[in-house]
């Protein structure tokens, strides 16, 4: 379990491209892309980009462990959530007033790591959010979402993408 300094910590580490070479192809349902941090080498993240039947599109920064990864950060487009109905003292201040909140399909949100929950239980709208990206509706702004995404865990390489039909 992380506290939640740990896993702001961890969000704003330098990271690179595992493999500088790797091209995220927009026309497959899920991308994954390993990262590494030059300034903590033995951390390893991943982001992966899932799209299926019931949400549009996922976002996510996982910290990879040996044997298991913590989800750190997720957007969620056209997909539904519903945040926790309890407060612990670890929940940071300006979540509280989104216990409880449900998030339609047409609200799209940014899941966020919060010590003493199930990681990434609890979100966020992305309309009160300081995220450039707000929806996607082209293929560019799906392209936007990730280099802006890679910006906010201080990614310091930029994604090789191949655009596909949207």
């Amino acid at each position: 379990m992380l506290t939640n300094e740990e896993a702001r910590y961890l969000i704003g580490l330098p990271k690179l491209l595992k493999d500088s070479d790797f091209v995220v192809d927009l026309g497959h349902k899920k991308n994954r892309i390993e990262l590494i941090s030059p300034d903590e080498p033995e951390q390893e993240f991943f982001i992966e980009l899932t799209s299926n039947g019931k949400i549009l599109l996922k976002t996510s920064i996982h910290h990879q462990e040996t044997t298991f990864n913590v989800g750190l950060l997720r957007i969620d487009f056209k997909g539904t959530h519903i945040n926790p109905d309890h407060e612990i003292p670890s929940l940071p201040e300006f979540l509280k007033k989104y216990r409880n909140k449900y998030f339609r399909p047409d609200e799209s949100h940014i899941h966020i790591y919060v010590e003493g929950y199930k990681p990434l239980v609890w979100a966020v709208p992305l309309s009160d959010y300081d995220f450039a990206v707000k929806s996607i509706n082209q293929n560019e702004d799906l392209i936007e979402l990730l280099y802006k995404f890679g910006d906010k865990i201080n990614l310091q390489t930029r994604i090789n993408i191949k655009p596909s039909l949207f």
